[in-house]
């Protein structure tokens, strides 16, 4: 998957050390079964290891086995490194699982790979998975059928400083205008930036391009066609990038770098007043001035208008292997991992969330200072980048949008900066 620079770090630190998957779950040779149930189940999981998810996963077999009582799980671990080599053995017909964790971005290049299998009666038949996200669950979609389930995420939000909003008498901004008046207010008051913009920041700066309605690209046919130049995308960028240069609340040193290269540790510090980031963000921050802990809050990133932005999701689907001989007893593991109590004790210990929309409006995320603004976000509509095998190449070789904003804040114009990002999103994407 593509995750966050700072949830890849988040999740290494509960994921647990390999007990071995031994040979396959799945064979190449054999179409899925409704036999008995198997001796044993293969699951991949990403990551490296920790005690804390040998514990969970412990505690998650022993809930599958009530069902299953003959059937033990065998977990592998996949360093994130190596998932691609590995899914891509799998595919030629070497040792592959049952079920597997995938990252979010990935899942549509491997539903083309025909790596997963259709689980879509499935996933219908399952009470529970009623009120997963819609906006997660279209992600693993293709041609009306379902290869994945949601299985935890991380959003963005806006942290700030709750000591300084309540002295000033500003209260959490609902759209742009007050964004700007609240940023204007922090660095008349206390003498830091109010609120850091940092360029190469593709995740955070798209929430504004989808508040305004505008998009990366859209797909027509079979071609992805670059979009940023479109009035409303055109709009957020100009806005971003204003907060720089137009409206001078977001100093222009953060500008080539992202939220971890300076923001992160500024607004734990207390040198600027605002910042995006993930709810994944808070061990670092407490890392850096755990002093200031209290002092710490969170809102949606707003609309231009009003309303919650769109947030891109980074995260973990899970996924039934296409060959696995146990397809049945594979989704059962499923439900039982990605059980609504199991979800969120797992996504509690990344800082991470559920993907359960109700789980998310209740009253555990809703009294929480820090966690309500992402539930808040990821509940009201998760978004996701272009899913084309090029975007690896548009997002993290090429940096199209964070170039794009680093030349607009250096005086270069819009009109063709964004018009040449289309153009990059024309070649990039369809490749």
């Amino acid at each position: 998957m593509r995750f966050i620079k700072a949830a890849a770090a988040a999740a290494a630190v509960i994921v647990a050390a390999g007990c071995g998957g031994g040979d396959s779950g799945a064979d190449d040779q054999t179409a899925p079964s409704k036999a008995a149930d198997p001796a044993k189940l293969v699951v991949w999981q990403m990551g490296g290891g920790s005690p804390e998810q040998t514990k969970f996963l412990d505690s998650v077999e022993a809930q599958f086995r009530q069902r299953h009582p003959n059937t033990d799980v065998q977990i592998k671990y996949v360093p994130w490194p190596q998932v691609a080599t590995t899914f891509q053995k799998a595919l030629a017909g070497g040792d592959a699982p049952d079920v597997t964790e995938i990252g979010n971005t990935d899942v549509q290049s491997y539903i083309e790979q025909g790596a997963l299998a259709d689980i879509t009666g499935k996933v219908r038949g399952w009470a529970e998975g009623a009120t997963l996200s819609k906006g997660a669950l279209a992600n693993d979609q293709a041609d009306g059928k379902i290869y994945a389930v949601p299985w935890y995420g991380g959003v963005r939000a806006i942290w700030y400083r709750k000591d300084w909003f309540t002295e000033l008498g500003i209260q959490p901004p609902q759209n742009w205008a007050e964004l700007v008046a609240a940023a204007k207010k922090i660095q008349d008051a206390k003498g830091v930036p109010g609120i850091a913009a940092p360029s190469d920041f593709t995740n955070g700066i798209l929430s504004f391009v989808w508040a305004n309605g505008g998009d990366i690209a859209t797909k027509q046919g079979d071609q992805w066609i670059g979009r940023l130049g479109q009035p409303q995308a055109k709009e957020a960028i100009e806005f971003y990038t204003g907060l720089i240069t137009k409206e001078k609340v977001a100093p222009e040193k953060y500008v080539g770098k992202n939220e971890l290269q300076g923001p992160q540790q500024d607004f734990a510090l207390g040198k600027v007043g605002m910042y995006i980031d993930g709810s994944w963000a808070l061990p670092q921050l407490e890392k850096i001035s755990k002093k200031n802990k209290e002092k710490w809050g969170t809102f949606p990133i707003p609309g231009k208008m009003g309303g919650t932005a769109p947030v891109f999701s980074g995260g973990s689907d899970l996924a039934v292997w296409a060959k696995s001989r146990h397809q049945d007893v594979a989704f059962d593991y499923i439900t039982a991992l990605n059980s609504k109590t199991n979800a969120q004790t797992f996504a509690d210990t990344l800082k991470f969330l559920p993907q359960f929309t109700d789980v998310l409006q209740g009253g555990k995320y809703k009294n929480d200072p820090l966690m309500a603004a992402f539930a808040t976000a990821a509940a009201g509509g998760v978004k996701f980048t272009p899913t084309s095998t090029g975007w690896a190449d548009y997002e993290a070789a090429k940096k199209v949008i964070p170039n794009a904003v680093k030349d607009i804040v250096q005086g270069k114009s819009v009109d063709e900066e964004l018009k040449k990002a289309d153009d990059q999103a024309n070649t990039l994407l369809n490749p």
